[in-house]
């Protein structure tokens, strides 16, 4: 039966203002992975953990997955092969393990200056970098993928000290590296300054050093592979704005944010827990990314700045070339990473007593 022309075209008309009308299908949650070494410190999944917390992977329309691993090594192998999404890492082994295939790039940063600092305690000789030289400087592990070490043997290079005048000893993590440090089977160590922040909220006193050249660099943040970036940027852009927004919401209400990051864990957690990570989170504040929070470049990493430590660690022999630094770091997502209402974000955290 055919249908007059008028009388179709009513009909097609119609059903177009239904569909319009109808109810639309919720988006679907896209799919990314987190890669963590086993030993990765609550406090480094931080930014992460309260991001889950709080639902900002949620309003993202993401779903969070994570992988585990050994170790940095590891994880890095992980993203480059594709077979993982993002790395939470160092740049150093993006750096040093470019030559042999394992190619990262770190799109956003998640501290807002250097984060390796070589601590003593309080009551050491040691007034400066170049006071080092002779001594035993604690490190997790020495291995090609720790960071620790490279960071160090840069930081002492800038301050005119040779590898051969300094030894670095493994002295494992938490409170096997605390009493390494306090026994004095060590003069000092070298770690992320947010593995302190437990022993200072404990009482422990330290005297910190800080990278003579780069201490205002981030060298801490999250990589994924150029193929992951490419296939996944639209999901990559809103993963980032989630850890901005955890970021900010840790700056304007600590107490919230420890709350909501030990819930993300899945643990059981105390009063006491809750009052001991805000303490973490408030001693810690000014290197997280949003120690200002007025800025509209949270997260953003400097390619240029990073090409001067780039070269730093080719010079001291940490990595076999210098690579361009544009090759693991870009600053693409940090403009739409920043790209809301952060009034709004401060108005959620602040409800939350």
């Amino acid at each position: 039966m055919n249908l007059p022309h008028a009388l179709l075209r009513s009909l097609l008309i119609g059903a177009c203002a239904l569909l319009l009308l109808a109810p639309r299908t919720a988006l679907a949650d896209d799919n990314l992975s987190l890669v963590l070494a086993k030993r990765t410190p609550t406090l480094m999944n931080t930014l992460n953990l309260v991001a889950d917390g709080a639902g900002f992977y949620k309003d993202e329309h993401l779903t969070i997955s994570r992988i585990t691993v050994a170790g940095a090594l590891e994880a890095a192998q992980t993203c480059a092969s594709g077979a993982g999404d993002i790395c939470p890492i160092g740049i150093e082994p993006l750096i040093t393990n470019y030559p042999d295939g394992i190619h990262l790039k770190m799109f956003l940063s998640r501290a807002s200056r250097f984060a390796y600092v070589i601590a003593v305690p309080e009551a050491s000789p040691i007034k400066s970098l170049a006071d080092f030289k002779g001594k035993r400087i604690g490190v997790h592990v020495i291995t090609t993928a720790a960071s620790g070490v490279f960071t160090t043997a840069s930081a002492l290079s800038a301050a005119g000290l040779k590898p051969n005048e300094y030894t670095f000893e493994a002295i494992g993590y938490e409170n096997e590296a605390a009493k390494a440090m306090t026994s004095g089977q060590v003069n000092g160590a070298a770690f992320p300054v947010y593995e302190f922040i437990p022993f200072i909220v404990a009482g422990m006193k330290f005297r910190f050093f800080r990278h003579p050249t780069f201490a205002s660099v981030s060298n801490v943040g999250y990589a994924a592979a150029p193929t992951v970036l490419a296939a996944k940027h639209d999901a990559i852009g809103r993963f980032s704005r989630a850890i901005v927004k955890a970021s900010l919401y840790i700056r304007y209400n600590p107490a919230a944010a420890a709350r909501l990051l030990l819930k993300a864990t899945g643990e059981p957690f105390s009063e006491d827990d809750v009052r001991r990570k805000t303490a973490e989170l408030t001693a810690w504040e000014d290197d997280l990314p949003a120690s200002d929070p007025a800025n509209k470049r949270i997260g953003a990493l400097s390619v240029t700045a990073l090409q001067g430590y780039v070269q730093l660690l080719a010079d001291a022999g940490v990595a076999k070339v210098a690579i361009p630094s544009s090759e693991i770091a870009t600053e693409e997502f940090v403009a739409f990473a920043n790209d809301f209402d952060h009034k709004q974000v401060k108005k959620r955290a602040m409800a939350l007593r």
